[in-house]
């Protein structure tokens, strides 16, 4: 999901035209989402406890692909993570392989190109479009971000609790 804002930050430079059902009329009708911001969603799930890791940035290089790696290494300080990953040009940046070389219990395992579908953290970011952006009309990054942690944090598959 990627928002926009001008350079101060309060008036919106883009609009995407969309769709709002409506109850009254059974079909859906025209309607405008202004853009307000911009933020990325970088996420990672552990396959075996189910717990969805998560962080916000601004912007998007390979330096907070290192970022968010060396919150994975913080958290699981003890044991080897393989991260499952696409094709992004980040993700396969001098930068982060240097990182990766520097730290050996990080293993990388690269999804053939064009197939994102492979990847389940692919579905993850599809409900929270499905449940928490779409149809929704926020009046600041902050509180899209304040929605998707709600979201993230009380619906049951992305906490663990269920498989």
């Amino acid at each position: 999901m990627v928002l926009t804002f001008d350079e101060k930050g309060k008036t919106p430079i883009k609009q995407f035209e969309g769709r709002k059902w409506c109850v009254e009329k059974k079909y859906f009708i025209p309607e405008r989402q202004k853009v307000k911001g911009v933020v990325n969603l970088f996420a990672a799930r552990n396959l075996h406890s189910g717990k969805f890791h998560y962080k916000f940035y601004d912007f998007k290089n390979s330096f907070i692909v290192i970022d968010f790696f060396s919150y994975l290494l913080d958290i699981y300080s003890d044991k080897t993570i393989y991260i499952i990953l696409d094709n992004w040009s980040c993700h396969r940046s001098n930068a982060v392989k240097a990182f990766v070389d520097l730290h050996p219990r990080i293993k990388l395992v690269y999804l053939p190109f064009c197939a994102s579908w492979l990847n389940d953290i692919e579905r993850d970011f599809s409900i929270i479009e499905r449940c928490v952006f779409r149809n929704s009309n926020f009046t600041s990054v902050r509180e899209m971000m304040n929605a998707t942690i709600q979201f993230i944090e009380n619906d049951p598959s992305f906490n663990g609790k269920s498989s």
